[in-house]
């Protein structure tokens, strides 16, 4: 190799990595940089019925990207990753979904391929959270609603439906009560993807501050910012945050919102 391809193939890296350096940054910025913290990034989400595509894979880049940013904050920062599945057979981008009957066919086996090797590149590992098993945990933290016509504030059952009395929405669709049990809708499983997401945080007690970084489709926004909002105000703590990220398929420009309790 002669020094002017060498000098070129340099260059070429370096700017690589300042473009990525400066694309992540926003995502970063209420990360302590003397302090240790617990990272959970939530990237590479994708529909079981559509497969990864464009968007699982380039989120999954960036939240890998996220996380080599954010051990370099801090070399005591503890970082996780996650992905999350929809599968549900559903499209769960609104209020208004429909759920698959209970005794519907177990969950099938996932093609994480693509996934699997950047992990594998990056010397990183990742789990999975199905969106099935939030569901079913969602139902079981509603059971009350079965009960009793009252909820405790801020959830209210009128009727058939379970009620988030939002301070960013009119009307936060929760659940719908059905015979002997409730169907969470969106909201209500995003807000215990959360709860999960932080629970896995607090097994890092010498940090001082817990991040959950969520890379989002654009048009996932609202049922992500309600579920945002149901759980910080119904479990979060002083200590946690939530970055919620949204971008477009290729994410090269991905807009960050980070949320505390005090937001609400």
């Amino acid at each position: 190799m002669s020094l002017t391809t060498l000098h070129t193939s340099t260059s070429t890296s370096t700017a690589a990595t300042e473009a990525a350096a400066a694309r992540v940054a926003p995502l970063l910025e209420t990360v302590s940089r003397t302090s240790r913290s617990a990272v959970l990034v939530a990237g590479g989400y994708f529909d079981t019925a559509a497969g990864i595509g464009a968007f699982s894979r380039n989120s999954f880049a960036l939240g890998l990207e996220t996380g080599r940013a954010a051990r370099r904050l801090h070399r005591g920062n503890k970082v996780v990753y996650d992905v999350i599945v929809n599968d549900l057979g559903m499209s769960c981008s609104t209020d208004v979904c429909t759920v698959p009957a209970p005794g519907s066919p177990a969950p099938e086996a996932l093609d994480l391929a693509p996934l699997d090797a950047a992990a594998a590149a990056a010397g990183v590992a990742y789990s999975v959270t199905r969106e099935r098993t939030l569901r079913n945990r969602a139902a079981r933290a509603m059971k009350p609603a079965l009960r009793a016509p009252e909820l405790d504030p801020p959830f209210a059952r009128e009727g058939d439906e379970i009620l988030f009395r939002s301070r960013t929405y009119a009307k936060v669709l929760a659940g719908v009560v059905k015979d002997d049990h409730v169907v969470p809708r969106c909201p209500l499983i995003v807000a215990e993807y959360f709860a999960r997401y932080f629970a896995r945080l607090r097994a890092f007690p010498d940090c001082a501050r817990r991040h959950v970084i969520d890379i989002n489709s654009l048009a996932d926004r609202d049922k992500v910012t309600k579920g945002a909002e149901i759980y910080l105000r119904t479990q979060g703590t002083p200590e946690e945050e939530i970055v919620l990220v949204f971008a477009d398929a290729e994410c090269t420009d991905p807009i960050a919102l980070p949320y505390t309790a005090q937001d609400f």
